[in-house]
Order: C-alpha cells, then structure tokens, then sequence
C-alpha cells in the first residue's frame, strides 16, 4: 500500500472515531403489532424475532399444515426456489412469486389468493442480473393509504395499491419508477446490468433501494455499472437523495481508489437486506465488493465503501460512519446479510448495538451510534498476492470478539480423517492447490510450481449469506447458520470472454472417494452471547446425508453427526428457535430450545426450505410460515403455513 494510502486509512479511522452520539436515547426498533410481520426481518432492525409463544416445547410436535398456496401450474417457467419471505398486515399476507417477481395478496388464514400483479419486462427482463422471486416486498401507510412496493427485475420500483392489486397512477410514470434513470450515470436502460435481489426498506415517506449488480466472478470487463443508494419519495417516486458508494471525485474516499479507477469501477452495491435504527433514521447499509471478486488490479488501493458497514441518515443520504470490513477486497467477501440491531451489557456497560454477520463466519459488533467495535478489531498482516498487476492490502482487521462460528482457511489439520485411507488421499488431493490461511489471496491457475489455484475457505458461498440470523432482543443471543464451503481461486486470462487481466476459472474444490474434503460439520447453528462475545452453545446443522451414511468408504466406521451440505436458515420466538437445513437440504422444519440447541421436535415438509421463516398470528392461531420446493420430483416453489391443530 502507497504512502499516501497509509495516511488516508488512519485520517478515514480518525474520522469514523470522531462521530459524535446523539443524545442517549431508547433506540430500539419500532414495535409491530405483536401477531404481524409487517417488515421483511419482521422490525426494521432486522431482529427476525417474533414475540409469539403460543407454539412452545409442549406443542411443537403437534405442528400440522394449515394451508398452502401453490403457483398456477401452467406458469413457464415453473419456479423451484423462492427466497421470499412474506408480509403479514391486517390478516393479509403479500409476498413475491416466479421469474417475472409477480406479487400476490393472500388471506393470511386460509392461503386464498385475493390479487396477483403481473408485468412482462421483456428486453429488459432478458438482461436482469438478478431474475425470479426476489425476497419479497415492502409495505408503506400514511394511515389512509396502504401501499405495497417492489423492485422488478429489469430495476424499476412499483408502488400497488395494498388493496386492489392495481398500480397507483399518481407514483411516478403510472405507477412505476425506472430506478436505471436516477443512477446519475448515462445507461441504456435496455442493456444495463442492474437489478434488485432484496426488497427495499419503507420508513416515513422514504423508499431506500439497495441495488445487485451483475455477479463478479467472471466479469466481462472491469468496468460495470455502479451500485448507487437509492431513496425514492414514497407518495410521488421522486428521488430524495443518492449515495455514491464508489465515490466521486472531491467525496469522501475518493483517495481510496487510485488511478482514477472509481471512475469506471462498478458493483458495491447493496444487494442483501437493509437495516434502520428508526428512533434516530439512521440506515445500516451492508456493502458487497467493487469489480470483480477476486481480482482488484485495475482497482487498486482500499477501494470505499467496498465491503463496508456503511451507516447514513435516511432524511439526507449523509454519511453517518463507517467500517471497512475487507480492505480491497478480492475474495468475494460481500456484506451478504442485514446488519442485526440489538442492545446489550457488556462488562456492566449498556450498548446499542449493531452486528454484521459475514461470509467470512465473524460477527462485527460495533456500537451503532459511534460506529465503534464494541471489543477491538485489530489489523494483522495477511499474505502478499503474487498475480501480476495485483496489490493487495497489507492488512486485514480481525475481530477479538466474538470467535468465528465456521472454519477460516486450509491447513492439513483441517482435512477428512474417518479413516487412515481418506487422510491419505485427502493429502494428495490438494497437492495440486495452494492452502493457507483467512485473506490468503488468489493464486495462478498454472502456477511456476506447478499447482493450479488456492482452495479458499470460506468460499464465495461460505459462512453466513443472504439467509443472515436472528437475535433474542430479551437476552442478546444472536442465532446464525453458516455452511463450511470451499472456493477454488484459480486465475487466468480469458481474452475471449473478458477485457481484465486475469479472472477465476476455477472450479469446485476436490473431492475424497466422494466425500467432502474437510472434516465435519459442513453446516451449523450457533448461538452467539453477545453480552460476553462468546458462544451459548453451537451445534450441526441437520443430519447426516445418506450419500455420507451409505458411502463405501464409511462401511464399519461410526461417524459423528456432520450436518447438512446446505446454508441454513434460522426464525427465533419468544419461545423457540426454528430452523431448516435450506435450500437443497434435508425436507424437515426443525425446532430447537433457544438455552441449549437440543431438539424438541421435527416436522416432516414437502420440500426442502428455500427460504427463511416467518411468524404470525391471526384468528388465535400462530402460523410459521416458508417456501419449500423439490425440483428432483418437481415440486414448484410452494408457500407453506403450520399451526397447531
């Protein structure tokens, strides 16, 4: 890192440090009414926690299905994963369906369909980086209007109105915004490469949208769109402000990036859920990495606010914070989950806290209102890329607290050893790779030494991801399900495909006999005290697969529980914790004592859980309520509800 570098990263610490608080004041999340689910993670803080105890240990067992609401067969293309998760207001629930995001409105206790609006893209549609479902809507009220929003997938934001199903004319063009027109960059709305994956945050009369760029792995070019913060007026589709999240010359971090490379970079944007304190409006934005995920040559130097924790004021667009989580990041290490609002005792010491919950399996806890680590971050030297045109950052920060709740980087330590047989070959199998520790950067795919890339863990679909966590707001537990995954950084050019000087062709990582490279468990559930920065407890996540149980190689050798091969997904009660394997996992809903992680009960379903769960209560029955599918014996994507009988 230049000189230069060096002095604007401790001007931009001193500057973050220097925030003043406002004055204490209670800053927890807006109350919902105790049986809806009014905000995608239920509250704007994200908490994921429903405060409904009629489902307890006594009666978890008796869950039943209540009702299920099934897509028009003859729909093309038949969808088989939904991420959705739906609303609940007024006894209706609203949620997202099929590769168009059409929304529907259904009664909330028996899945009758009351609306479904429906729009073709078309040219716009075919280039959407993010098509399908989506992961839902967002509601909005004046107290006489009641208005749902979502974001298509060719990026243009809709206002319907809540009852009727039908667009509201009086919202920008007819009832829609071309969101690809506020970016304040020209683009060819046809050809543009931005969408939205997640559905956008409604506070006051403000309508924020969070945008998904084109997936970085393999990028055609190193120059891309730029991922924008957008806050729409809720009442007109008017823009109320932008937040440049690659800064333009004379903003903030603008030094970060050298060479004049903010100045065609793209991505960094903010695709995964977004978080309000709403006591004081301020914005929790979970910021992915610029172009391209794992190589940073035409970018080089920190590059802000990729990969940050960035905290703004949602009347003004004004930076508050923020906290650069990977420093020129190259590791595909986007912010993939909503950041978590809770409050806290640390050591006598109550705190407002906010957590970000990473693909690299650490939680960062800082104090929302400061913007400081709640324990210490420290900046550790981290290895020296050896691609040519690469220059990575020097150091990386690494949390002292909590510890990290998924395996970080390979050693030999880490690898399979059921029996002498599977070490052995687990040992030649990656002597073709490179291995090392967290932050260990790509390698070439025909190396001078002969090997063929760097097996990366987490890899790219690793740790926690979009499903993200839950937190007791009672006790400061946050539960969050993460899935031990491999990436293979093998970088090469590809002239044909693409104008940077190297992109990853890697594959996936080795197998053993057909096993997983790795010892188990390949997912887990863990309950983080965030009062202590410790673990309550953590445990597999799901069983054992039966192509692990039945493999030829395990024949007389008594295994432990390894978990699933999937990223789980997890809703906390008042009661309890509910959690399924997800998607392309074991077709089970689990339910789990919050104190210990012991099973109290498990409910066969009829596919596996694609999505997170949600919670409400209606006619004095409490409902869970998630998508499931089964494309191997196609069964569609299918909202499902339990209750008790």
């Amino acid at each position: 890192m230049t000189t230069n570098n060096c002095v604007a990263r401790i001007l931009m610490a001193a500057r973050f440090l220097a925030v003043a608080p406002l004055a204490a004041q209670s800053a927890k999340p807006a109350a919902a009414a105790p049986g809806e689910w009014p905000h995608y993670n239920r509250d704007l803080g994200s908490s994921r926690y429903s405060p409904l105890s009629q489902i307890d240990k006594s009666n978890a067992a008796k869950l039943t299905l209540a009702f299920q609401w099934k897509p028009d067969s003859g729909v093309a293309p038949r969808e088989f994963k939904n991420e959705s998760t739906p609303l609940m207001i007024k006894g209706v629930l609203y949620f997202t369906t099929a590769a168009n995001r059409d929304v529907v409105a259904a009664d909330a206790q028996t899945g009758k369909q009351k609306w479904r609006w429906h729009q073709d893209e078309e040219d716009r549609a075919a280039v959407a980086p993010r098509n399908g479902s989506g992961r839902g809507v967002s509601y909005w009220t004046d107290g006489k209007e009641e208005r749902i929003f979502v974001v298509t997938p060719g990026y243009r934001l809709i206002a319907i109105d809540a009852k009727s199903g039908a667009q509201i004319q009086s919202f920008g063009t007819n009832g829609a915004v071309d969101l690809k027109m506020q970016i304040g960059v020209p683009l060819d709305p046809t050809k543009a490469v931005i969408g939205s994956s997640s559905p956008p945050l409604v506070f006051e009369d403000f309508v924020v949208i969070g945008p998904a760029l084109e997936v970085g792995s393999r990028p055609v070019s190193y120059k891309n769109v730029p991922g924008r913060i957008l806050a729409m007026d809720a009442r007109t589709g008017k823009l109320r402000w932008r937040f440049n999240t690659i800064p333009t010359a004379g903003e903030f971090g603008a030094e970060t990036w050298e060479n004049n490379s903010a100045s065609y970079t793209g991505n960094t944007g903010a695709w995964a859920p977004l978080t309000l304190d709403p006591a004081r409006g301020w914005l929790y934005l979970p910021i992915e990495a610029a172009t391209g995920d794992y190589y940073g040559g035409h970018r080089l130097g920190d590059n802000l606010f990729s990969t940050t924790l960035l905290c703004v004021d949602i009347r003004t667009g004004k930076r508050v914070w923020h906290y650069q989580i990977v420093h020129h990041d190259i590791w595909d290490y986007d912010n993939t989950t909503a950041p978590i609002l809770t409050d806290i005792t640390v050591d006598g010491r109550k705190i407002q806290a906010v957590v970000q919950l990473t693909k690299q399996s650490w939680a960062y806890v800082f104090d929302r209102v400061t913007g400081k680590p709640v324990w210490p971050f420290v900046e550790k030297p981290v290895p020296a890329s050896d691609i040519p045109g690469e220059r990575t950052a020097p150091t990386q920060p690494f949390p002292t607290k909590p510890p990290a709740y998924d395996r970080q980087g390979v050693s030999v330590d880490d690898l399979i050893d059921f029996t002498p047989e599977l070490r052995a070959a687990a040992l030649e199998a990656i002597k073709p790779y490179h291995i090392g520790p967290l932050f260990t950067p790509a390698t070439l795919q025909h190396a001078p030494d002969g090997t063929k890339g760097l097996l990366s863990l987490p890899g790219s679909l690793g740790g926690a991801d979009w499903e993200g966590g839950a937190v007791d707001p009672e006790t400061g537990v946050v539960y969050v399900g993460s899935h031990t995954a491999i990436s293979v950084l093998a970088m090469a050019r590809d002239s044909a495909h693409s104008d940077m000087n190297v992109v990853n062709l890697g594959g996936g990582p080795p197998t053993v006999q057909g096993l997983p490279l790795l010892k188990p468990p390949y997912s887990r559930i863990t309950a983080i005290d965030l009062n202590r920065g410790a673990f309550l407890w953590q445990i597999p996540s799901g069983e054992t697969p039966d192509r692990v149980k039945n493999n030829p190689a395990l024949k007389g050798v008594t295994i432990p529980n390894t978990g699933g091969f999937a990223r789980p997904v997890v809703l906390a009660t008042k009661t309890l914790l509910f959690a399924a394997e997800g998607y392309g996992g074991e077709a089970i809903l689990r339910v789990l004592d919050k104190k210990t992680g012991v099973l109290v009960a498990s409910v066969k379903v009829p596919g596996g859980v694609s999505s997170v769960p949600m919670s409400y209560e209606i006619g004095g029955k409490q409902y869970i309520a998630f998508w499931v599918s089964d494309q191997r014996n196609q069964v569609a994507s299918t909202l499902v509800a339990y209750s008790l009988p």
